[in-house]
């Protein structure tokens, strides 16, 4: 499933990548967030084997809960207009939630254009990240161990486990565990959505794991850190703000998550 909102340009490297990678048949839903160039009727026009939901109003990344009411497989791929899959990884990824029935949700290793790797694989956010990540303070604080920690980088990312959260790019999931998690969050337009599902999901009954097997190529915009004072970006913190007071009250419980997970992980390396 995809989300896309004016980025007709992006779709033509995403749906390219389904069709060409896939390798598994699969229904293709975009969910159209009221876009204003020429999506819709390319899409019809080159990709008529796509579904395409339309919406009135940019509802944000909630837009996935009507495609959600379309899937009839039993998994479900989120991928953002500007990932695009690689050869071998959704069979991959499909495979290994065959054979862990306990998993829930997989991420798999992300990779910019010049395949260096994304750290995608996340701990649950500090109250000031969106604070340190932007202009002008990340000039200080983008190195910082505050960030590190955040961003796992010192972990080995080569290796399977389970993690607290994974980006929301791409990211498939047992659609029964979907199911149960409820109506998609109205208050999150974007940004904190990808960690309110991992944690939805994980509430449902699945763990949320981090997959390298697998590879997707995600170009990364992280629009907000370029215009910190845009519209888009004070909806960001908007939602962050929210996100960290829905959890306010299993905060103490998530940061326990962690560092269980981090102790798993060093106790089965090669998981």
């Amino acid at each position: 499933m995809i989300v896309a909102h004016s980025v007709r340009h992006e779709l033509e490297r995403c749906c390219a990548s389904i069709r060409d990678h896939a390798a598994l048949p699969v229904q293709v839903i975009l969910v159209d967030n009221a876009s204003v160039d020429d999506t819709r009727a390319w899409v019809a026009r080159e990709h008529p084997e796509v579904e395409v939901v339309s919406l009135d109003s940019n509802v944000g990344v909630a837009a996935r809960e009507r495609g959600l009411e379309r899937a009839a497989a039993p998994y479900t791929m989120f991928l953002d207009s500007d990932a695009a899959l690689t050869e071998g990884a959704l069979p991959a990824m499909v495979d290994a939630l065959e054979k862990h029935p306990e998993w829930g949700l997989l991420g798999p290793r992300l990779v910019h254009e010049d395949g260096s790797l994304q750290l995608s694989c996340r701990r649950f956010p500090p109250l000031v990240l969106p604070l340190v990540r932007r202009p002008p303070l990340d000039r200080w604080f983008e190195g910082s161990r505050l960030v590190q920690r955040h961003l796992m980088e010192d972990v080995d990312h080569s290796v399977c486990r389970a993690v607290p959260y994974v980006l929301g790019a791409c990211q498939l999931f047992r659609t029964a565990l979907a199911r149960k998690t409820g109506a998609f969050d109205q208050r999150i337009f974007y940004g904190p959505d990808d960690i309110d599902w991992c944690i939805r999901i994980r509430d449902a009954g699945g763990a949320v794991v981090y997959f390298p097997q697998a590879t997707v190529v995600h170009t990364y915009r992280r629009m907000t850190k370029g215009r910190p004072l845009s519209r888009t970006a004070l909806k960001h913190v908007r939602a962050f703000v929210y996100f960290r007071w829905k959890y306010r009250r299993r905060w103490a419980e998530l940061r326990r998550l962690e560092l269980e997970l981090d102790l798993e992980a060093k106790a089965d390396p090669s998981r």
